[in-house]
C-alpha cells in the first residue's frame, strides 16, 4: 500500500493533525531559510548606513575645523602681530630665538650661555620654537633681562622658570640665583595640512 493510500485510511482528525504538523514544519523551514537571512541582511544594511552617517559627520567636523584653521591662519597673516613672529625665510627660527635671548642677556650684564634647542610644538596656524638655557644672575639682572626681552622686536615668552638660591643669605647682600629657563618663540610657517577625505553616502 502506498503512503497516500495509507494516509487516506487514517481518521479525519488524524489527517488534520498531520496536515497541521506538516504546515508548522514548512513554516519553520521558511523562517530559518528565508526570513532569518533577510533580517540579517537588513540589520547589516542598517548598521552600514549608521556607520556611513557617523563617517560623514566626523568628516564634516574635520572640514569645519580646517576652515577655522584657514581663517585663523589668514588672520595671523594679516595681523600687525605678525611682526612679532619669527620668519623662517630669515633663517632658522630656533637660531633667531637664541640670538634674541643672547642679546637680552648681554643687555642685563650677563655672559652668553649655552642654549639647548627643544623639539618644536605644532599649534596651527603657528609653530612653537622652544629653547632651554641656564644662567647665574642677581634679582636686578633678572629684572633687567625681562625688560630687555620686552624691548625685542619678536614675541618671546618664558614658559618655565626655576630659581635656586643659597639657603643662607645676608640681609645686605644681593644674592646670586641659578635660573633655569624655557623660552618660546613663534613662527607663522606651519607645515602643510593633509588633504581631507569626505565620505559620501549614496
Amino acid at each position: 500500500m502506498s503512503l497516500a493510500a495509507r494516509l487516506l485510511t487514517l481518521p479525519a482528525n488524524a489527517r488534520r493533525t498531520l496536515a497541521l504538523g506538516i504546515l508548522v514544519l514548512a513554516l519553520l523551514l521558511a523562517w530559518f531559510a528565508i526570513v532569518q537571512p533577510v533580517r540579517g541582511l537588513l540589520d547589516s544594511q542598517r548598521q552600514w548606513r549608521q556607520e556611513v552617517r557617523r563617517d560623514i559627520g566626523r568628516d564634516r567636523g574635520l572640514v569645519a575645523a580646517a576652515d577655522e584653521l584657514r581663517v585663523a591662519r589668514e588672520a595671523v597673516t594679516a595681523s600687525a602681530l605678525r611682526a612679532g613672529l619669527y620668519d623662517a625665510k630669515q633663517g632658522a627660527p630656533a637660531d633667531q630665538l637664541q640670538n634674541d635671548l643672547r642679546s637680552a642677556l648681554l643687555a642685563a650684564g650677563l655672559e652668553p650661555t649655552n642654549f639647548k634647542p627643544l623639539p618644536g610644538v605644532g599649534a596651527d596656524p603657528l609653530r612653537v620654537v622652544r629653547v632651554e638655557f641656564a644662567s647665574v644672575m642677581t634679582v636686578d639682572q633678572l629684572r633687567a633681562f625681562f625688560a630687555a626681552l620686552d624691548s625685542q622686536p619678536h614675541y618671546v615668552r618664558i614658559e618655565r622658570l626655576r630659581l635656586d638660591a643659597a639657603t643662607e643669605q645676608r640681609a645686605d647682600d644681593n644674592p646670586r640665583l641659578t635660573a633655569l629657563f624655557e623660552a618660546r618663540g613663534f613662527t607663522a610657517e606651519p607645515g602643510a595640512a593633509a588633504p581631507l577625505r569626505v565620505a559620501r553616502a549614496d
